[in-house]
Protein backbone atom coordinates (compact mmCIF):
# COMPACT_ATOMS: atom_id res chain seq x y z
CA UNK A 1 0.00 0.00 0.00
CA UNK A 2 1.30 3.38 -0.99
CA UNK A 3 0.32 7.14 0.76
CA UNK A 4 -1.20 9.62 -1.49
CA UNK A 5 -1.13 12.74 -2.10
CA UNK A 6 -3.98 15.50 -1.52
CA UNK A 7 -4.27 15.50 -5.28
CA UNK A 8 -5.18 12.47 -5.97
CA UNK A 9 -2.32 10.72 -6.94
CA UNK A 10 -0.68 7.18 -5.66
CA UNK A 11 2.92 8.00 -4.87
CA UNK A 12 5.43 5.33 -6.14
CA UNK A 13 7.56 4.67 -3.10
CA UNK A 14 7.39 4.94 1.01
CA UNK A 15 7.12 8.52 2.06
CA UNK A 16 10.65 9.32 3.50
CA UNK A 17 10.96 7.89 7.27
CA UNK A 18 12.11 10.17 9.92
CA UNK A 19 15.77 9.89 9.69
CA UNK A 20 16.05 9.56 6.37
CA UNK A 21 18.89 12.14 4.57
CA UNK A 22 17.46 14.10 1.97
CA UNK A 23 19.88 16.16 -0.79
CA UNK A 24 17.51 19.42 -0.44
CA UNK A 25 20.39 20.65 -2.54
CA UNK A 26 19.59 19.04 -5.65
CA UNK A 27 15.53 19.83 -4.71
CA UNK A 28 13.60 21.79 -7.05
CA UNK A 29 11.89 24.60 -4.78
CA UNK A 30 8.78 26.46 -6.40
CA UNK A 31 7.29 29.78 -4.81
CA UNK A 32 10.65 30.28 -2.62
CA UNK A 33 9.59 28.23 -0.36
CA UNK A 34 7.72 24.71 -1.43
CA UNK A 35 10.87 21.90 -2.14
CA UNK A 36 9.54 19.54 -4.62
CA UNK A 37 11.13 16.07 -3.19
CA UNK A 38 9.05 13.44 -4.97
CA UNK A 39 6.84 13.12 -7.41
CA UNK A 40 3.69 10.73 -6.30
CA UNK A 41 1.82 11.26 -9.11
CA UNK A 42 -0.31 13.27 -12.17
CA UNK A 43 -3.87 14.89 -11.96
CA UNK A 44 -5.93 16.30 -14.71
CA UNK A 45 -3.89 19.08 -15.43
CA UNK A 46 -0.27 18.74 -13.49
CA UNK A 47 2.44 16.75 -11.64
CA UNK A 48 1.61 15.97 -8.21
CA UNK A 49 4.91 16.23 -5.51
CA UNK A 50 5.04 15.19 -2.02
CA UNK A 51 6.89 18.20 -0.80
CA UNK A 52 8.16 20.31 1.93
CA UNK A 53 7.13 24.33 2.65
CA UNK A 54 10.44 25.35 4.38
CA UNK A 55 9.06 27.99 6.30
CA UNK A 56 6.51 25.80 8.10
CA UNK A 57 8.65 22.40 8.44
CA UNK A 58 5.49 20.69 7.52
CA UNK A 59 4.90 18.13 4.25
CA UNK A 60 2.87 19.25 1.70
CA UNK A 61 1.46 18.07 -1.80
CA UNK A 62 2.35 20.25 -4.59
CA UNK A 63 0.52 20.23 -8.09
CA UNK A 64 2.73 21.82 -11.02
CA UNK A 65 0.61 22.33 -13.84
CA UNK A 66 1.93 20.86 -16.88
CA UNK A 67 4.62 23.11 -18.99
CA UNK A 68 2.77 22.33 -22.38
CA UNK A 69 -0.21 22.98 -21.07
CA UNK A 70 1.05 26.75 -20.93
CA UNK A 71 1.99 27.17 -24.31
CA UNK A 72 0.51 27.10 -27.54
CA UNK A 73 -3.29 28.82 -27.93
CA UNK A 74 -4.98 26.83 -25.06
CA UNK A 75 -2.88 28.16 -22.58
CA UNK A 76 -5.25 30.76 -21.22
CA UNK A 77 -7.94 28.20 -20.48
CA UNK A 78 -5.69 26.20 -19.05
CA UNK A 79 -4.68 28.99 -16.43
CA UNK A 80 -7.92 29.88 -16.20
CA UNK A 81 -8.91 26.25 -15.23
CA UNK A 82 -5.90 25.81 -12.87
CA UNK A 83 -6.76 28.97 -11.10
CA UNK A 84 -10.52 27.99 -10.73
CA UNK A 85 -9.20 24.45 -9.34
CA UNK A 86 -7.80 26.47 -6.57
CA UNK A 87 -10.24 28.85 -5.89
CA UNK A 88 -12.86 25.98 -5.93
CA UNK A 89 -11.47 23.48 -3.56
CA UNK A 90 -10.59 26.64 -1.31
CA UNK A 91 -14.15 27.38 -0.77
CA UNK A 92 -15.04 24.03 -0.20
CA UNK A 93 -14.99 23.60 4.17
CA UNK A 94 -15.25 20.62 4.53
CA UNK A 95 -12.47 18.08 6.40
CA UNK A 96 -12.92 15.80 3.79
CA UNK A 97 -11.71 18.23 1.36
CA UNK A 98 -7.86 18.57 1.17
CA UNK A 99 -7.17 22.22 2.54
CA UNK A 100 -5.47 24.59 0.12
CA UNK A 101 -2.50 26.66 1.90
CA UNK A 102 -1.09 28.57 -1.77
CA UNK A 103 -1.21 28.91 -4.81
CA UNK A 104 0.69 31.14 -7.31
CA UNK A 105 3.06 31.41 -10.32
CA UNK A 106 6.85 30.68 -10.09
CA UNK A 107 8.41 33.36 -12.31
CA UNK A 108 11.73 31.23 -12.32
CA UNK A 109 10.24 28.06 -13.82
CA UNK A 110 7.35 29.62 -15.24
CA UNK A 111 5.27 27.51 -13.83
CA UNK A 112 1.77 27.63 -11.84
CA UNK A 113 1.45 25.44 -8.98
CA UNK A 114 -1.00 25.04 -6.47
CA UNK A 115 0.17 23.86 -2.56
CA UNK A 116 -2.20 21.61 -0.76
CA UNK A 117 -2.27 19.58 2.76
CA UNK A 118 -0.39 16.16 1.82
CA UNK A 119 -3.06 13.25 2.62
CA UNK A 120 -1.16 9.83 3.62
CA UNK A 121 -3.55 7.02 3.12
CA UNK A 122 -4.59 4.54 0.19
CA UNK A 123 -7.13 5.57 -2.61
CA UNK A 124 -10.14 3.25 -3.50
CA UNK A 125 -9.00 2.51 -6.68
CA UNK A 126 -6.30 0.29 -4.92
CA UNK A 127 -8.07 -0.48 -1.99
CA UNK A 128 -10.56 -2.27 -4.13
CA UNK A 129 -8.45 -3.85 -6.27
CA UNK A 130 -6.28 -5.40 -3.39
CA UNK A 131 -9.85 -6.07 -0.90
CA UNK A 132 -12.86 -6.87 -3.57
CA UNK A 133 -16.01 -5.92 -2.10
CA UNK A 134 -15.94 -4.42 0.80
CA UNK A 135 -17.00 -5.29 4.37
CA UNK A 136 -20.76 -3.94 4.88
CA UNK A 137 -19.94 -1.16 7.38
CA UNK A 138 -17.32 0.11 4.93
CA UNK A 139 -19.40 0.28 2.20
CA UNK A 140 -21.79 2.43 4.37
CA UNK A 141 -19.58 4.84 5.83
CA UNK A 142 -17.23 5.79 2.93
CA UNK A 143 -20.84 6.07 1.16
CA UNK A 144 -21.96 8.34 4.22
CA UNK A 145 -18.26 10.55 3.97
CA UNK A 146 -18.30 10.94 -0.09
CA UNK A 147 -22.14 12.01 0.65
CA UNK A 148 -21.16 14.80 3.16
CA UNK A 149 -18.31 16.25 0.86
CA UNK A 150 -20.68 16.26 -1.71
CA UNK A 151 -23.47 18.12 0.47
CA UNK A 152 -20.56 20.84 1.00
CA UNK A 153 -19.57 21.23 -2.20
CA UNK A 154 -22.93 21.19 -3.81
CA UNK A 155 -23.94 24.25 -1.00
CA UNK A 156 -21.06 26.02 -3.14
CA UNK A 157 -22.49 25.85 -5.79
CA UNK A 158 -19.96 23.02 -7.49
CA UNK A 159 -20.48 19.67 -9.05
CA UNK A 160 -17.19 17.79 -9.24
CA UNK A 161 -17.97 15.70 -11.83
CA UNK A 162 -15.31 12.98 -11.63
CA UNK A 163 -16.14 11.09 -8.87
CA UNK A 164 -14.55 7.97 -8.97
CA UNK A 165 -11.98 5.82 -6.25
CA UNK A 166 -8.83 7.36 -7.85
CA UNK A 167 -9.83 10.14 -6.64
CA UNK A 168 -11.10 9.12 -3.19
CA UNK A 169 -8.58 8.93 -0.30
CA UNK A 170 -9.05 7.22 3.04
CA UNK A 171 -6.39 8.15 5.19
CA UNK A 172 -4.58 6.79 8.85
CA UNK A 173 -7.39 8.04 10.95
CA UNK A 174 -10.53 6.78 8.78
CA UNK A 175 -11.44 9.85 7.03
CA UNK A 176 -12.61 9.85 3.83
CA UNK A 177 -11.33 12.48 1.34
CA UNK A 178 -12.31 13.42 -2.62
CA UNK A 179 -9.46 15.20 -4.56
CA UNK A 180 -9.28 16.49 -7.94
CA UNK A 181 -11.58 19.29 -8.45
CA UNK A 182 -10.06 20.10 -11.26
CA UNK A 183 -13.22 19.25 -13.68
CA UNK A 184 -15.50 20.41 -11.50
CA UNK A 185 -18.47 22.36 -12.55
CA UNK A 186 -19.46 26.09 -10.98
CA UNK A 187 -23.27 26.73 -11.36
CA UNK A 188 -23.20 30.20 -10.64
CA UNK A 189 -25.26 31.80 -14.18
CA UNK A 190 -21.92 34.47 -14.72
CA UNK A 191 -19.44 31.51 -13.86
CA UNK A 192 -17.39 31.17 -17.04
CA UNK A 193 -17.91 27.85 -18.99
CA UNK A 194 -14.52 26.14 -18.96
CA UNK A 195 -15.93 23.04 -21.08
CA UNK A 196 -16.27 23.21 -24.57
CA UNK A 197 -19.64 22.07 -26.04
CA UNK A 198 -20.33 18.41 -26.66
CA UNK A 199 -16.98 17.75 -24.38
CA UNK A 200 -18.00 15.04 -22.12
CA UNK A 201 -15.43 15.68 -18.38
CA UNK A 202 -15.34 12.25 -15.93
CA UNK A 203 -14.51 8.87 -15.86
CA UNK A 204 -16.87 6.42 -18.26
CA UNK A 205 -17.41 3.78 -15.09
CA UNK A 206 -19.34 6.46 -12.77
CA UNK A 207 -20.67 8.83 -15.53
CA UNK A 208 -24.27 9.96 -15.52
CA UNK A 209 -26.39 9.26 -18.64
CA UNK A 210 -26.71 13.35 -18.76
CA UNK A 211 -22.71 13.44 -18.98
CA UNK A 212 -22.87 10.93 -21.98
CA UNK A 213 -25.29 12.50 -23.87
CA UNK A 214 -22.70 16.02 -23.10
CA UNK A 215 -25.81 17.62 -21.53
CA UNK A 216 -25.31 19.65 -18.51
CA UNK A 217 -24.63 17.85 -15.23
CA UNK A 218 -25.74 19.03 -11.99
CA UNK A 219 -25.79 17.77 -8.53
CA UNK A 220 -27.49 14.51 -9.70
CA UNK A 221 -24.49 13.56 -11.72
CA UNK A 222 -22.47 13.31 -8.73
CA UNK A 223 -25.14 11.51 -6.91
CA UNK A 224 -24.85 9.08 -9.64
CA UNK A 225 -21.64 8.29 -9.71
CA UNK A 226 -21.97 7.65 -5.25
CA UNK A 227 -24.47 4.85 -6.65
CA UNK A 228 -22.17 3.32 -8.88
CA UNK A 229 -19.49 4.01 -5.98
CA UNK A 230 -21.60 2.28 -3.71
CA UNK A 231 -22.50 -0.37 -6.18
CA UNK A 232 -18.50 -1.45 -6.85
CA UNK A 233 -17.40 -1.35 -3.42
CA UNK A 234 -20.82 -3.69 -2.25
CA UNK A 235 -20.05 -5.95 -5.10
CA UNK A 236 -16.38 -5.75 -5.87
CA UNK A 237 -17.72 -4.93 -9.69
CA UNK A 238 -17.33 -2.11 -11.83
CA UNK A 239 -21.17 -1.26 -12.58
CA UNK A 240 -21.47 -2.57 -16.25
CA UNK A 241 -17.81 -3.52 -16.38
CA UNK A 242 -18.64 -7.06 -17.95
CA UNK A 243 -19.99 -5.11 -21.57
CA UNK A 244 -17.35 -6.00 -24.02
CA UNK A 245 -16.60 -2.35 -25.27
CA UNK A 246 -16.62 1.40 -24.20
CA UNK A 247 -19.69 1.82 -26.42
CA UNK A 248 -21.28 -1.17 -24.73
CA UNK A 249 -20.93 0.49 -21.61
CA UNK A 250 -21.99 3.75 -22.34
CA UNK A 251 -25.06 1.91 -23.61
CA UNK A 252 -25.38 0.08 -20.47
CA UNK A 253 -25.27 3.41 -18.26
CA UNK A 254 -28.67 5.63 -20.71
CA UNK A 255 -30.59 1.85 -20.53
CA UNK A 256 -29.77 -0.75 -18.37
CA UNK A 257 -30.80 -1.09 -14.67
CA UNK A 258 -27.89 -3.64 -12.60
CA UNK A 259 -28.72 -6.26 -10.85
CA UNK A 260 -29.67 -5.53 -6.77
CA UNK A 261 -26.78 -5.31 -4.93
CA UNK A 262 -28.42 -8.21 -2.38
CA UNK A 263 -28.52 -10.55 -4.76
CA UNK A 264 -24.84 -10.37 -4.57
CA UNK A 265 -24.52 -9.41 -1.01
CA UNK A 266 -27.18 -10.73 0.86
CA UNK A 267 -25.27 -9.61 4.23
CA UNK A 268 -25.94 -6.31 2.99
CA UNK A 269 -28.89 -3.73 4.97
CA UNK A 270 -32.07 -4.44 2.36
CA UNK A 271 -32.43 -0.11 2.53
CA UNK A 272 -29.35 0.26 0.83
CA UNK A 273 -30.77 -1.56 -2.38
CA UNK A 274 -33.20 0.88 -2.86
CA UNK A 275 -30.85 3.65 -2.08
CA UNK A 276 -28.60 2.40 -4.91
CA UNK A 277 -31.42 1.76 -7.75
CA UNK A 278 -32.95 5.44 -6.92
CA UNK A 279 -29.10 6.90 -7.19
CA UNK A 280 -28.42 4.96 -10.36
CA UNK A 281 -32.25 5.96 -11.75
CA UNK A 282 -31.54 7.10 -15.77
CA UNK A 283 -33.41 10.26 -15.29
CA UNK A 284 -31.52 12.92 -12.65
CA UNK A 285 -34.90 13.65 -11.51
CA UNK A 286 -35.69 10.43 -9.99
CA UNK A 287 -32.73 10.74 -8.35
CA UNK A 288 -32.63 13.63 -6.28
CA UNK A 289 -29.88 16.56 -5.42
CA UNK A 290 -30.29 16.45 -1.69
CA UNK A 291 -26.70 14.81 -0.81
CA UNK A 292 -27.14 15.49 2.87
CA UNK A 293 -30.10 13.38 3.02
CA UNK A 294 -27.99 10.45 1.41
CA UNK A 295 -25.56 11.20 4.12
CA UNK A 296 -28.05 10.49 7.06
CA UNK A 297 -29.69 7.53 5.35
CA UNK A 298 -26.38 5.90 4.65
CA UNK A 299 -25.32 7.19 8.39
CA UNK A 300 -28.51 5.60 9.72
CA UNK A 301 -27.56 1.83 7.97
CA UNK A 302 -24.43 2.07 9.25
CA UNK A 303 -25.63 3.05 12.76
CA UNK A 304 -27.56 -0.63 12.72
CA UNK A 305 -24.94 -2.60 10.90
CA UNK A 306 -22.62 -4.61 12.92
CA UNK A 307 -18.97 -3.79 13.00
CA UNK A 308 -17.09 -6.09 11.29
CA UNK A 309 -13.87 -4.60 12.67
CA UNK A 310 -11.80 -5.67 9.29
CA UNK A 311 -7.72 -4.92 9.46
CA UNK A 312 -6.81 -1.89 8.13
CA UNK A 313 -3.10 -1.50 7.69
CA UNK A 314 -2.06 1.94 5.50
CA UNK A 315 -5.00 3.60 6.06
CA UNK A 316 -7.80 3.58 8.93
CA UNK A 317 -11.17 1.88 9.13
CA UNK A 318 -13.55 4.39 7.43
CA UNK A 319 -16.16 4.13 10.28
CA UNK A 320 -13.45 4.89 13.07
CA UNK A 321 -15.22 8.40 12.73
CA UNK A 322 -18.73 7.31 13.26
CA UNK A 323 -18.34 4.59 15.35
CA UNK A 324 -15.54 6.65 17.66
CA UNK A 325 -15.81 10.34 16.93
CA UNK A 326 -12.74 11.60 17.82
CA UNK A 327 -10.87 9.42 18.87
CA UNK A 328 -7.07 8.91 18.93
CA UNK A 329 -6.24 6.20 15.60
CA UNK A 330 -5.30 3.07 18.61
CA UNK A 331 -8.48 4.49 20.57
CA UNK A 332 -10.95 3.69 17.55
CA UNK A 333 -9.56 0.65 16.55
CA UNK A 334 -9.57 -0.97 19.78
CA UNK A 335 -13.12 -0.29 20.33
CA UNK A 336 -14.28 -0.74 16.86
CA UNK A 337 -12.48 -4.55 17.01
CA UNK A 338 -13.93 -5.24 20.34
CA UNK A 339 -17.38 -3.95 19.15
CA UNK A 340 -16.74 -6.65 15.75
CA UNK A 341 -16.16 -9.22 17.91
CA UNK A 342 -19.56 -8.42 19.52
CA UNK A 343 -21.42 -8.43 16.36
CA UNK A 344 -19.92 -11.12 15.39
CA UNK A 345 -21.18 -13.21 18.17
CA UNK A 346 -24.41 -11.74 17.80
CA UNK A 347 -25.68 -11.48 14.35
CA UNK A 348 -23.74 -14.23 12.62
CA UNK A 349 -26.44 -16.78 13.18
CA UNK A 350 -28.43 -14.16 11.80
CA UNK A 351 -26.31 -13.66 8.71
CA UNK A 352 -25.48 -17.49 8.09
CA UNK A 353 -29.10 -18.17 8.07
CA UNK A 354 -29.79 -15.67 5.40
CA UNK A 355 -27.07 -17.24 2.90
CA UNK A 356 -28.49 -20.29 3.45
CA UNK A 357 -31.91 -19.13 2.53
CA UNK A 358 -29.96 -18.18 -0.44
CA UNK A 359 -28.18 -21.78 -1.33
CA UNK A 360 -31.50 -23.30 -0.57
CA UNK A 361 -33.72 -21.02 -2.80
CA UNK A 362 -31.24 -22.03 -5.59
CA UNK A 363 -29.39 -18.81 -5.83
CA UNK A 364 -26.13 -20.28 -5.35
CA UNK A 365 -24.02 -16.95 -6.84
CA UNK A 366 -25.49 -14.74 -4.16
CA UNK A 367 -25.10 -17.57 -1.64
CA UNK A 368 -21.67 -17.84 -3.10
CA UNK A 369 -20.58 -14.06 -2.41
CA UNK A 370 -22.37 -14.12 0.91
CA UNK A 371 -20.34 -17.02 2.33
CA UNK A 372 -17.27 -15.92 1.05
CA UNK A 373 -18.09 -12.15 2.48
CA UNK A 374 -18.97 -13.98 5.32
CA UNK A 375 -15.80 -16.17 5.82
CA UNK A 376 -13.60 -12.74 5.84
CA UNK A 377 -15.66 -11.29 8.48
CA UNK A 378 -15.08 -13.92 10.52
CA UNK A 379 -11.34 -14.53 10.00
CA UNK A 380 -9.94 -13.25 13.15
CA UNK A 381 -12.95 -12.97 15.66
CA UNK A 382 -14.12 -16.82 14.75
CA UNK A 383 -11.88 -18.40 12.87
CA UNK A 384 -13.53 -22.17 12.90
CA UNK A 385 -16.95 -20.25 11.99
CA UNK A 386 -14.64 -18.87 9.08
CA UNK A 387 -13.03 -22.53 7.77
CA UNK A 388 -17.45 -23.32 7.89
CA UNK A 389 -18.45 -20.40 5.84
CA UNK A 390 -15.45 -21.33 3.49
CA UNK A 391 -17.09 -25.62 3.17
CA UNK A 392 -20.28 -23.67 2.28
CA UNK A 393 -18.62 -21.29 -0.43
CA UNK A 394 -17.25 -24.22 -2.16
CA UNK A 395 -20.57 -26.24 -1.89
CA UNK A 396 -22.19 -23.42 -3.84
CA UNK A 397 -19.25 -23.12 -6.35
CA UNK A 398 -19.62 -27.07 -6.80
CA UNK A 399 -23.92 -26.56 -7.54
CA UNK A 400 -22.73 -23.78 -10.30
CA UNK A 401 -20.82 -26.81 -12.13
CA UNK A 402 -17.31 -25.97 -10.81
CA UNK A 403 -16.92 -28.73 -9.02
CA UNK A 404 -12.99 -29.22 -9.88
CA UNK A 405 -12.18 -25.89 -8.57
CA UNK A 406 -14.82 -26.22 -5.66
CA UNK A 407 -12.77 -29.58 -4.53
CA UNK A 408 -9.34 -27.46 -4.55
CA UNK A 409 -10.43 -25.39 -1.78
CA UNK A 410 -12.36 -28.05 0.03
CA UNK A 411 -9.06 -30.07 0.23
CA UNK A 412 -7.38 -26.60 1.78
CA UNK A 413 -10.07 -25.79 4.14
CA UNK A 414 -9.92 -29.73 5.39
CA UNK A 415 -6.66 -29.49 6.01
CA UNK A 416 -7.24 -26.19 7.65
CA UNK A 417 -10.06 -27.87 10.05
CA UNK A 418 -7.59 -30.70 10.79
CA UNK A 419 -5.04 -28.28 12.66
CA UNK A 420 -7.68 -25.73 14.30
CA UNK A 421 -10.45 -28.19 15.11
CA UNK A 422 -8.80 -31.94 15.14
CA UNK A 423 -9.09 -34.80 12.88
CA UNK A 424 -11.94 -36.16 14.48
CA UNK A 425 -14.15 -32.67 15.22
CA UNK A 426 -17.88 -33.11 13.64
CA UNK A 427 -16.68 -30.40 11.30
CA UNK A 428 -13.65 -31.78 9.98
CA UNK A 429 -15.51 -35.33 9.09
CA UNK A 430 -18.34 -33.16 7.65
CA UNK A 431 -15.86 -31.74 5.11
CA UNK A 432 -14.50 -35.25 4.12
CA UNK A 433 -18.11 -36.16 3.60
CA UNK A 434 -18.93 -33.27 1.43
CA UNK A 435 -15.39 -34.10 -0.61
CA UNK A 436 -16.67 -37.39 -1.42
CA UNK A 437 -19.54 -36.04 -3.18
CA UNK A 438 -17.64 -33.77 -5.19
CA UNK A 439 -15.38 -36.68 -5.97
CA UNK A 440 -18.49 -38.50 -7.05
CA UNK A 441 -19.23 -35.30 -9.03
CA UNK A 442 -15.79 -35.76 -11.13
CA UNK A 443 -16.54 -39.05 -12.39
CA UNK A 444 -13.91 -40.51 -9.65
CA UNK A 445 -15.88 -43.33 -8.07
CA UNK A 446 -13.14 -45.38 -7.18
CA UNK A 447 -11.37 -42.56 -5.21
CA UNK A 448 -14.46 -41.46 -3.75
CA UNK A 449 -15.94 -45.04 -2.84
CA UNK A 450 -12.20 -45.24 -1.48
CA UNK A 451 -12.58 -42.18 0.89
CA UNK A 452 -16.40 -43.12 1.95
CA UNK A 453 -14.64 -46.17 3.48
CA UNK A 454 -12.27 -44.47 5.39
CA UNK A 455 -14.76 -41.99 6.24
CA UNK A 456 -17.53 -44.06 8.02
CA UNK A 457 -14.53 -46.04 10.36
CA UNK A 458 -13.13 -42.39 11.02
CA UNK A 459 -16.91 -41.49 11.97
CA UNK A 460 -17.58 -44.31 13.69
CA UNK A 461 -14.33 -44.21 16.29
CA UNK A 462 -15.29 -40.33 16.74
CA UNK A 463 -19.24 -39.93 16.82
CA UNK A 464 -19.72 -43.56 17.60
CA UNK A 465 -21.59 -45.86 15.23
CA UNK A 466 -25.38 -44.60 16.04
CA UNK A 467 -24.71 -41.38 15.58
CA UNK A 468 -26.96 -39.61 12.41
CA UNK A 469 -23.91 -38.69 10.33
CA UNK A 470 -22.44 -42.21 10.53
CA UNK A 471 -25.38 -44.09 9.98
CA UNK A 472 -25.69 -41.81 6.64
CA UNK A 473 -22.40 -42.41 5.51
CA UNK A 474 -22.96 -45.74 6.36
CA UNK A 475 -26.47 -46.89 4.38
CA UNK A 476 -24.56 -44.35 1.26
CA UNK A 477 -21.89 -47.00 1.39
CA UNK A 478 -23.70 -49.55 1.38
CA UNK A 479 -25.45 -48.83 -1.30
CA UNK A 480 -22.17 -48.44 -3.28
CA UNK A 481 -21.86 -52.36 -3.59
CA UNK A 482 -19.03 -52.36 -5.99
CA UNK A 483 -16.77 -49.75 -6.44
CA UNK A 484 -18.60 -46.71 -8.75
CA UNK A 485 -16.87 -46.21 -12.23
CA UNK A 486 -18.69 -43.08 -12.93
CA UNK A 487 -20.32 -40.12 -11.09
CA UNK A 488 -22.57 -41.02 -8.47
CA UNK A 489 -24.16 -38.80 -6.21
Amino acid sequence: MTPVAAAGGTASGPANAPGMLVDVSSLQVVGGRYELVRPVGAGGMGRVWQGVDVHLEREVAVKVVKPDLLEGPGRHEAAARFRREARVTAQIDHPGVPAIFDAGFDEATGELFLVMAYLPGLNLRDLLDENGALPADWTLAIGAQLASVLAAAHSRQVVHRDLKPANIIVGPSGLVHVVDFGIAAVLEPDAARLTATGDKPGTLNYMAPEQIRAQPAGPAADLYALGALLYEMATGERLFADRGSAYEVQTAHLKELPDPVRRARPDLPSELDGLVSRLLSKEPAERGSDAAAVHLDLAAMLTAAPASGAPARDFGDPTWPFRAPLAPRWVAREAVQTAGRAAAGTDRAELLAEADRSYAAGDFNGALSAFRSLAKTFETPDPALALHCQVRAAQCLASLGNAASALAGLSSVIERQRRLEGERARSTLRSRRIAVDMLAALARGPEAHHRLSELVRDMAAALGPADADTIEAERLLRAWSAPPQGPVR
